[in-house]
């Protein structure tokens, strides 16, 4: 077993975990319809329609500490912030106010921890002992659901921009696959059919 076998294992339990602590579920119709909004507004440079842009820029940096840019790109390269604002402005919209009562919980600590009320303006150290005070609760929950859902995505649902996310787990999305297929593709091939 390979370190890359064991941290794509350990990746896909915590994938599972942040979705059973998140206290959004999201369905085949919502994810297509906040695609579609996500995308055009990737394209357009749009501003975001949901999120106002204090709220945008928190998000995402809460985003970039949980899949954050190092030597390969993170949540802010995929777009994850995209998608957030089209889920939140979709179907979703109810859960708006509960993650601007977290974000304000956050910025709250943020001022009593270190003196300044943007997460984002705190260095990332300081960022992840403040993510790591609140990583139990919904909000950061939602936010992390929403964070790699964005950045692991199929890219047509508006994260995942330039398949980011998927070069950073290794998953080739191939259409077609190559030999060796199972052993009934085997037979096949013996038989000349």
């Amino acid at each position: 077993m390979s370190d890359t076998d064991l941290s794509r294992r350990e990746f896909l339990a915590r994938i599972d975990w942040a979705a059973r602590t998140s206290l959004v579920t999201l369905s085949i119709p919502a994810i297509l319809g906040a695609a579609t909004r996500a995308r055009a507004a990737q394209a357009s440079g749009a501003a975001f329609s949901t999120l106002g842009a204090v709220e945008a820029r928190e998000f995402a940096a809460i985003a970039a500490r949980i899949v954050p840019t190092d030597e390969t790109p993170g949540a802010t390269e995929a777009g994850a912030i995209h998608f957030m604002d089209a889920v939140l402005g979709d179907s979703h919209g109810d859960l708006l106010p509960i993650l601007r009562e977290g974000l304000t919980e956050l910025q709250a600590l943020a001022e009593r921890s270190h003196g300044s009320t943007s997460f984002a303006a705190l260095t990332p150290e300081q960022q992840d002992r403040l993510l790591k005070e609140i990583e139990d609760g919904g909000f950061f929950g939602t936010i992390r659901f929403l964070t790699v859902a964005g950045t692991f995505s199929l890219p047509m649902y508006g994260g995942n921009r330039e398949e980011i996310g998927w070069q950073l787990i290794g998953f080739e999305n191939r259409h077609v696959h190559t030999a060796p297929y199972g052993y009934y593709d085997a037979d096949y091939a013996a038989r000349g059919e």
